[in-house]
């Protein structure tokens, strides 16, 4: 018998964050039992030399088994966790084996919120909003979408993508995705919806009226105090007169 390493799968998309579990399957020769079995990790540009990840690290566990089993886990992916990770077994005076084949491929993803046509629709329109990664995550990932910080009821099953057919104002906001089984979600994206006419939502227009008042020039807001004043002083001259 051979020094035989075998991958489980071969690439893996994981969400930062998350915890992702890396599996090897391995056989050895019956006199040859391994001394060591230490997981490497290797930067996907191939230009730097392999790591090998240390159990001690937090975030950073091994798990071995009788069955020729041995798993690396990664807690709290970050985004330089992406790379390529190999599993290596070295036998007493014998240098390190591992598979002829390349390793596992991890590539560490964030959630982001996308508008398909745009971000600024009008009334009417049809929105698609996509809750996009840069990896494809597992089929039977669980999708939950908020508005303004709430979380959006759905009749259907929530999926990546949230359809708006027609959109109205109604649906002017900010609006978040996250995946149910992480608890991990994106940044919030702000869709802007205007009416047929060109004007803007009435959250919208209530903000520009706003900012119209508080930027009146200081010289006109004194000429409304004078003739305000002016006016109350006519008022008073003319019940004297009458008096």
């Amino acid at each position: 018998m051979c020094w035989i390493v075998n991958y489980v799968k071969r690439r893996i998309c994981a969400l930062q964050g998350s915890s992702v579990n890396i599996s090897s399957e391995y056989s050895y020769p019956y006199n040859k039992q391994p001394k060591s079995k230490f997981w490497y990790k290797t930067k996907r540009s191939g230009e730097e030399e392999a790591e090998k990840l240390i159990e001690a690290v937090s975030r950073v566990e091994y798990h071995d088994n009788m069955k020729n089993h041995h798993n690396l886990t990664i807690k709290k992916l970050r985004k330089n966790d992406s790379a390529e990770y190999t599993f290596r077994l070295q036998q007493h005076n014998e240098g390190w084996k591992q598979s002829d084949l390349p390793g596992v491929i991890l590539i560490v993803t964030d959630l982001r919120v996308k508008f398909t046509p745009s971000a600024e629709v009008t009334e009417g329109q049809r929105v698609t909003l996509t809750c996009s990664t840069s990896c494809p995550l597992t089929d039977d990932t669980n999708y939950l979408w908020y508005m303004n910080s709430r979380p959006l009821t759905l009749p259907e099953k929530q999926t990546k993508h949230l359809v708006l057919d027609p959109v109205s104002s109604q649906h002017a906001g900010k609006y978040s995705c996250a995946v149910q089984t992480h608890n991990i979600s994106s940044s919030e994206k702000t869709l802007t919806v205007k009416n047929k006419m060109g004007k803007w939502t009435p959250a919208a227009a209530a903000g520009v009226c706003a900012v119209l008042l508080v930027i009146i020039p200081l010289p006109v807001f004194l000429w409304i105090r004078l003739a305000t004043l002016c006016f109350v002083s006519m008022q008073q001259h003319s019940i004297s007169s009458l008096k």
